[in-house]
């Protein structure tokens, strides 16, 4: 028996905040904890650029998921509410807005810890890293369904808390400059508010056992798809 829309939503959150590796891998916890040599976190940087250089095309695919050749009305509604998504992916600044692109503040990140703009985009990726990046595109593409509980609720929810132990730890063990950690601080602002964006949506979404199977199993793909990379990442740059 489906579970309200309010009661399922809450228990995504719940297994997302239990599951995700940002928050349980070993490898962000040596970040965390500042155990990880500099250039071992440069690695994995670099390795994050694959998906975090790439998010404007990745939040973009949910409005393009909305809807058919003649899309609904309810289609049209569902469009403009996923609109401030994509513009605060490609960035305020465009806008009228102070905020810049997101791709554009991870550069920033990088070159901060040492790593150059040239080192970061020709940066060759783990197949473990590659996995992670098709799987959440697939999602994006799927379904606005599978695309929020993929995205938004999969690791968008937990985004406030890792990000800002990501920003403290490259500040106090790693001695990035808090100016340049605004990738962090940004995500550490937003994010919550598109949790809840996608909650509201998934109240129209996720209201059979069908929906909410397909919901559900689109949340623990994602997961599973970060804690591939995670995992492939502590192996190449860690070792077991």
């Amino acid at each position: 028996m489906a579970l309200p829309p309010a009661a399922f939503a809450a228990a995504l959150l719940e297994e997302a905040r239990a599951t995700h590796p940002w928050l349980r891998h070993p490898l962000f916890q040596m970040i965390y904890r500042g155990e990880l040599s500099r250039a071992r976190l440069q690695d994995v940087i670099r390795q994050q650029g694959c998906f975090f250089l790439d998010t404007l095309r990745h939040a973009a695919w949910k409005i393009i998921s909305v809807g058919g050749y003649t899309p609904t009305f309810e289609d049209l509604e569902r469009q403009r509410a996923l609109i401030p998504l994509v513009v605060e992916e490609g960035g305020e600044d465009t806008v009228g807005g102070k905020t810049t692109a997101h791709a554009y503040l991870f550069i920033r990140l990088a070159e901060a810890l040492g790593v150059a703009r040239d080192q970061l985009f020709s940066t060759e990726y783990l197949p473990t890293t590659i996995i992670e990046k098709n799987e959440l595109f697939l999602l994006q593409r799927s379904s606005t369904l599978e695309a929020l509980c993929g995205g938004n609720i999969a690791t968008e929810s937990i985004n406030p808390e890792h990000m800002q132990r990501m920003a403290d730890a490259m500040e106090k063990h790693y001695d990035v400059d808090r100016a340049a950690l605004d990738f962090y601080e940004v995500h550490v602002e937003v994010e919550g508010d598109h949790a809840e964006r996608a909650v509201r949506l998934l109240s129209k979404l996720a209201v059979t056992d069908e929906e909410q199977a397909c919901g559900r199993l689109a949340l623990r793909r994602a997961i599973t798809a970060r804690r591939i990379c995670a995992d492939g990442m502590l192996e190449a740059f860690v070792g077991r």
